[in-house]
């Protein structure tokens, strides 16, 4: 009866393990999760902040400043 009772603490000891070692893994899933989620969302920002400033760089610079508008017009003219 000893070695049965010696064997089953070794099966929950090992079963303990493997939960906790099961538990850390999620959780260290869970916060690569969160980091992952926090980096797209700031590249998401970014990104809407360029666009929005290349709209305004595009509605401040006149049309004449813009040598392809230039190059664009007098290729328009000779066709």
């Amino acid at each position: 009866m000893g070695d049965l009772s010696k064997e089953q603490e070794q099966a929950i000891a090992r079963s303990t393990m493997y939960l906790i070692a099961l538990l850390l893994s999620i959780l260290m899933i869970f916060i690569a999760g969160l980091f992952l989620s926090a980096e797209l969302e700031q590249q998401a920002l970014q990104k809407a902040e360029t666009a929005q400033q290349i709209a305004r760089q595009q509605e401040i610079t006149p049309q004449t400043q813009r040598p392809w508008a230039l190059w664009r017009r007098h290729a328009d003219e000779e066709a």
